[in-house]
């Protein structure tokens, strides 16, 4: 592989995780209801140590 395809898979993996990032934090981004999506995606850290 060389350094061309590495570069552009890190920058498509680091792009992704900003995407993802971007909707969990405002997920009215997609056309999710602010508060109520909010307080939802908020919950599942929570139940996940449980």
């Amino acid at each position: 592989m060389n350094n061309i395809q590495l570069g552009l898979r890190t920058l498509a993996l680091v792009l992704l995780v900003a995407i993802s990032t971007a909707i969990l934090v405002h997920p009215e981004l997609i056309g999710g209801s602010g508060p109520q999506t909010a307080q939802a995606i908020g919950t599942i850290p929570v139940l996940a140590h449980h």
